[in-house]
């Protein structure tokens, strides 16, 4: 096993700890040891591990720390010589952690990977692309647009940033949603939903959304489940389009967010969700994958479709 480490000095987790892991780290790995930059920064950085033979490659950050390392692998590394994946939980948001991390930090995670004897498992991200744009693909593991790209901004913003780190940031997001939801001019706003038009399958589907969400993991944390499945034995990327001024909301949601999806909400024409291995989406909406906002292009048209699949280290 050949390792190098991705770290981002910036992420929460590393900040509040200080700077002692990547000063051991450092003198461990030597040129393995890459500082996480821009997509094009680090795709640099990739393509030389690639050139010296690495074959296992830790990323220590949040969620938006492993889309820009996976973009830039599937930039660097041919599809079928792809490393193998260590998510270190680091960032303000470890969505992605939460289904494929590792398990330790560290010098201990370093440490244990060295042992071997590990579980692994494996996820296909999410390729967004912009066709007819100069604008290069992304990966990322859980997305989405509408309304969700309006509640992540106000989890973005330096209040709930400031004072309510990791999950409780999630939390403030979904209440601070509800409350919008009980006065009458914001619950206009939020409900009336942006236009979509989704092109997958060969089914379209045009209209308001409300909410649309997509991911390649297979657990979001504390139980919570959006997605199911339409139809049985289909693989793909999980979708689920939530219609403008949905019926039965509140019910809908509480289910959801116990990971259960009832017979009524799966037959419900307000609430679409299933499998498909690439989409087109027309939006006037921003996108946003693992937590960074992208703004429409010109045109509004947005590609999603399955990347090269990735094994996840688990110590």
């Amino acid at each position: 096993m050949r390792i190098a480490l991705i770290h981002n000095a910036r992420s929460r987790k590393n900040r509040r700890n200080g700077s002692s892991f990547a000063v051991e780290a450092q003198a461990l790995l030597g040129k393995d040891f890459v500082p996480s930059d821009t997509r094009e920064g680090t795709t640099e950085h990739v393509r030389q591990l690639y050139e010296r033979g690495i074959d296992t490659i830790l990323i220590d950050g949040g969620d938006g720390t492993v889309s820009t390392a996976l973009t830039a692998i599937a930039r660097a590394y041919p599809a079928d010589r792809l490393p193998d994946i260590v998510v270190l939980a680091s960032g303000n948001t470890n969505l992605i952690a939460g289904d494929v991390g590792f398990g330790l930090r560290g010098m201990e995670a370093i440490q244990r990977l060295r042992q071997g004897g590990l579980r692994s498992s494996v996820r296909t991200p999410i390729r967004l692309s912009w066709p007819g744009t100069d604008r290069m693909p992304v990966l990322g593991l859980f997305g989405g647009c509408a309304g969700y790209a309006r509640a992540v901004r106000i989890a973005h913003s330096p209040t709930v940033l400031r004072f309510a780190p990791h999950d409780l940031a999630v939390g403030i997001t979904l209440l601070s949603t509800f409350v919008s939801l009980m006065f009458r001019k914001s619950r206009e706003e939020w409900l009336r939903g942006d236009p979509l038009r989704i092109e997958t399958g060969g089914h379209v589907y045009d209209g308001q959304s409300f909410m649309f969400l997509t991911t390649g993991l297979s657990r979001l944390s504390r139980g919570i489940w959006p997605f199911w499945d339409a139809e049985p034995n289909v693989e793909g990327l999980r979708y689920l389009d939530v219609s403008a001024w949905p019926d039965s909301l509140l019910r809908a949601t509480a289910a959801l967010l116990c990971g259960r999806a009832p017979r009524w909400l799966r037959r419900h024409p307000d609430y679409v969700s299933g499998r498909t291995d690439d989409m087109t989406l027309v939006t006037e909406s921003d996108f946003v994958l693992d937590g960074e906002v992208f703004s429409a292009a010109p045109g509004g048209v947005l590609r999603l479709e399955r990347a090269s699949r990735f094994r996840f280290l688990h110590a």
